[in-house]
């Protein structure tokens, strides 16, 4: 990977890159309400079951997947993956947080005008979607395969930028000190590359498994009596 392509994937992966993430907390926000999560070794605990138990079968496995498709110039993959994600995301603000995000994601990306994003599977997926919107993990893969990012540094960043957000929305919420959202961050080390191992033998079939515990605190986050974020 050429400096210029490691730099796009460190920007796009940036908690400064303007697509909305700090605004939602995905549920997180309920299990600290009903106490839940109160201190660092919950946190923890939350963090390393929303990765292995959901994320590495939704967000995680819709990029390496988006990214397989894009390379194959599966427009009807990438477009019928955009339908399953959306079918399979239960809570209704988290649905409309990842095509918030994901829209903002290629407004963002149009602005830097790159030529690969400008032509190609790229600008027909978008095109296509434009009434509905699209998802950030899928418009994140695509964003990656056309800009020949190697996949495992597309998912390493993907999934290292996923847990540090929930691992500040811990230390804002709960709260906890920056050192004990570093600590919990440097534990989970050993859990992420495990993910990252396991997504990439992961099959379609995978996709979106149930959490249900997940989902029903994403539905309760839209009825608690007072929310810092959108989900």
């Amino acid at each position: 990977m050429d400096n210029f392509k490691k730099f796009y994937l460190l920007q796009v992966n940036d908690s400064l890159f303007p697509i909305g993430g700090y605004s939602h907390s995905q549920g997180l926000e309920t299990y600290i309400q009903k106490g839940l999560v109160h201190d660092i070794k919950t946190a923890e605990r939350y963090i390393v079951n929303k990765i292995k138990m959901s994320l590495k079968y939704t967000d995680l496995l819709a990029v390496r997947l988006a990214y397989e498709k894009t390379k194959a110039g599966d427009l009807a993959g990438l477009l019928e993956l955009e339908d399953i994600l959306t079918a399979s995301r239960i809570p209704q603000e988290q649905r409309e947080a990842v095509r918030k995000m994901g829209s903002r994601f290629a407004k963002t990306v149009e602005g830097l005008k790159l030529k690969e994003c400008q032509q190609g599977i790229f600008k027909d997926f978008l095109g296509v979607r434009a009434s509905e919107g699209v998802s950030h993990p899928c418009i994140y893969g695509a964003f990656c395969a056309v800009l020949d990012i190697e996949l495992e540094e597309a998912l390493t960043n993907f999934l290292y930028a996923q847990t540090s957000a929930m691992v500040t929305n811990c230390v804002k919420t709960i709260p906890l000190s920056q050192t004990a959202g570093q600590q919990i961050l440097s534990d989970c080390y050993g859990e992420l590359q495990a993910v990252l191992e396991e997504v990439m033998v992961l099959g379609e079939e995978d996709l979106c498994l149930s959490a249900p515990g997940f989902d029903i605190r994403g539905i309760q986050h839209e009825t608690l009596y007072s929310r810092l974020y959108m989900s």
